[in-house]
């Protein structure tokens, strides 16, 4: 999908693509297998500059950190942080208290819950079973993941590694105005996890979705509230905008929040016809969906048939 009025621009990056979006915003996607976790972005409003997440990889984060200064002469002022999986975080460990680090109450509550529990548990992880599968392991792709694995978690082992938490939140949203632009920031109820942030300019009609939109690609839906999903990405189809920075995937437009929530529509749909038949619902395969989904390569999709499986038997 392309977009006649975003700039790709000359920004020498491992991990990610730069674009310029409009007069204030800037997206960085990231490159498939970089290991730089979420995508994320820049908005640059005169008075201040904004940054939204900083990717799970550090060293991506020092590239986006970079890239900020760059193409706006500018350090960031404050930092918005969209949900609480680390693969959004990592990178909060770069700037001091100088940077302001914003996101909702419930996502700060989720990071200082869920989230140190499980850095607790990476830090403990024996990493030997992963080591020996780099060894042995000849697909050159699936190398990579395992590189990438390995290299996040010795990062969290490190001693220098922490992560900032927020020192901001808001409850249901939040405005900065700039004298160029002005960012809001908006939060909905339990969807991709509870607490999930969107940050808007209306001015400018451009959208950074966090994980409420995989592009194209399996959404995770083991954190969240699947069918409260469905209804968050209806109120955003709502606001008006040309472009989306998704959590995960290409630029895209509104079509793909469509085309998501009918992922979600059908997986529900095809995992109850598999309890109400007896039937293993563990086993539906990509064909079982609609044609323009069965495309789309990840992972996910195994974990998410069995986190609806156990929740829809629960129900």
């Amino acid at each position: 999908m392309t977009f006649d009025f975003v700039k790709k621009l000359d920004f020498e990056s491992d991990f990610f693509d730069l674009y310029k979006l409009s007069e204030s915003a800037y997206g960085a996607i990231g490159k498939e297998n970089s290991g730089m976790g979420g995508n994320a972005g820049f908005i640059d409003i005169g008075d201040y500059l904004i940054m939204i997440d900083t990717t799970g990889d550090v060293d991506a984060a020092k590239d986006l950190k970079k890239a900020a200064t760059q193409f706006t002469q500018k350090e960031p002022n404050f930092i918005v942080i969209t949900h609480y999986h680390m693969d959004h975080l990592m990178g909060t460990s770069l700037f001091d208290i100088s940077t302001q680090i914003m996101t909702s109450d419930r996502t700060l509550r989720n990071i200082q819950t869920v989230g140190r529990k499980r850095l607790e548990e990476f830090k403990n992880m024996d990493l030997i079973e992963i080591e020996e599968s780099l060894k042995t392991e000849k697909d050159e792709e699936k190398r990579k993941d395992i590189e990438n694995d390995l290299k996040f978690f010795k990062t969290i082992r490190s001693d220098s590694f922490l992560i900032r938490e927020p020192n901001l939140t808001f409850k249901e949203g939040c405005v900065i105005h700039g004298d160029e632009a002005s960012v809001h920031m908006r939060v909905f109820k339990k969807a991709h996890t509870d607490g999930d942030v969107i940050v808007y300019i209306p001015e400018e009609k451009i959208l950074y979705a966090g994980d409420l939109l995989f592009a194209k690609s399996d959404p995770w839906l083991g954190s969240g509230n699947p069918e409260g999903w469905i209804s968050v990405n209806d109120e955003i189809l709502k606001l008006d905008f040309k472009v989306a920075v998704p959590g995960h995937g290409d630029l895209s437009s509104k079509e793909l929040f469509s085309l998501e929530n009918k992922y979600i529509r059908e997986i529900i749909d095809l995992v109850k016809k598999r309890i109400d038949s007896g039937e293993d619902p563990t086993q539906i395969k990509r064909e079982d969906f609609s044609e323009e989904i069965q495309s789309w390569k990840s992972p996910v999709l195994e974990m998410n048939l069995k986190f609806l499986t156990e929740m829809l038997k629960k129900s």
